[in-house]
């Protein structure tokens, strides 16, 4: 037998070995079944829509169920209703290393980011206007009205309101955050040494000027009916509705949200959740970062593990980066992490 012959046996054997352990993985995978329950942030439902059909592309047999709401809420349901969930997704990852580590999970991974914009029509009042510069002086003026998320349940709302005041300092103008939020909602301010605390009470009692709603994405409908003039939401959510006529003001940089050179200013700013309940609970402003984990009593933990997984590689990327957030590559765990599955950890930088 010449040389050349026993090449080409090796290539055969290597080839029928080949096929047969992805006929191996693709049986194992599709004769897989259950149902998965993901709590997701309302920002994240192209991305999670996304990876939940691809996952069914690899796994027939598999449900993926999700729900949506703000991160808040949602993380609530959990720690205070005991709700059955396999995957919680937050628009905050401080939310997951706050409230769930280590009682209901043992990991926390920072996967994605987005940034805050201000998002219209070309039927907003004084759109052809607005600016980087003049924004709030448009936003304030008498006939405009804003849509905000409600800053006690989703991060969205509590972030525009702390960005808000944040604004206070940016342009030298102590008057911003009392002419768009103080004046027009229940919603107050205190100093604090060199930052603020921000007090949200359980009704925000919002004048005509505010309309709020329980989640980010709740508000483009009401931006895109004119029922509002501008809108405080993700870039994200503005871009996957310009095809829809939606336009979107983009902020300077520490105003965005997204970088965290400004991490160090940012926790100057916290905002007490349902300040006059006994309820009551304190967020700091953080760089708009998302987070994902996998409950330590997921009842479909293997299988949440695998969608994980998916979201985290490559493929998972470019969903990801189809849906207008920013993956984060490799991904980060937080400091309070531990138990890592080892099939994450090849995306993950500890």
């Amino acid at each position: 037998m010449n040389n050349k012959t026993m090449v080409a046996i090796v290539i055969i054997i290597i080839a029928v070995g080949g096929v047969g352990v992805y006929g191996y993985n693709t049986y194992v995978a599709s004769s897989e079944s259950g149902t998965i329950t993901i709590y997701a942030a309302a920002s994240l439902a192209k991305q999670m829509n996304a990876t939940a059909a691809e996952f069914k592309t690899k796994h027939p047999n598999v449900d993926v169920q999700i729900q949506y709401g703000g991160s808040s809420d949602l993380i609530s349901q959990i720690t205070q209703l005991n709700k059955s969930v396999d995957i919680m997704a937050s628009a905050d990852y401080g939310l997951i290393d706050k409230n769930m580590i280590p009682d209901y999970t043992s990991f926390n991974i920072k996967y994605a980011r987005n940034e805050m914009v201000i998002a219209y029509t070309d039927k907003s009042k004084n759109s052809s206007q607005i600016n980087s510069t003049n924004w709030y002086q448009i936003l304030n003026q008498s006939d405009v009205k804003i849509g905000i998320a409600d800053p006690n349940s989703a991060p969205a709302g509590y972030r525009g309101v702390m960005m808000i005041q944040l604004a206070n300092s940016f342009y030298n103008n102590s008057n911003i955050f009392n002419d768009l939020i103080a004046s027009n909602t229940a919603i107050t301010s205190q100093a604090n040494g060199t930052g603020y605390i921000i007090s949200s009470p359980n009704n925000l009692n919002p004048a005509s000027k505010i309309v709020s709603r329980p989640a980010v994405s709740d508000l483009m409908p009401v931006l895109q009916s004119d029922s509002v003039d501008y809108v405080l939401v993700y870039k994200s959510d503005a871009e996957q509705q310009k095809s829809s006529g939606v336009k979107y003001l983009t902020l300077p940089g520490e105003l965005a949200l997204s970088n965290t050179t400004y991490e160090s200013t940012y926790k100057k700013y916290k905002l007490i959740q349902f300040s006059d309940t006994n309820k009551s609970k304190s967020v700091t402003l953080t760089p708009i970062v998302y987070g994902i984990t996998v409950l330590n009593n997921a009842p479909q933990r293997n299988l949440a593990i695998e969608f994980v997984q998916l979201l985290l590689s490559p493929e998972g990327n470019r969903i990801t980066q189809n849906s207008f957030q920013d993956p984060i590559v490799p991904a980060v765990a937080t400091n309070g992490s531990t138990n890592i599955p080892e099939s994450l950890q090849q995306y993950i930088k500890q």
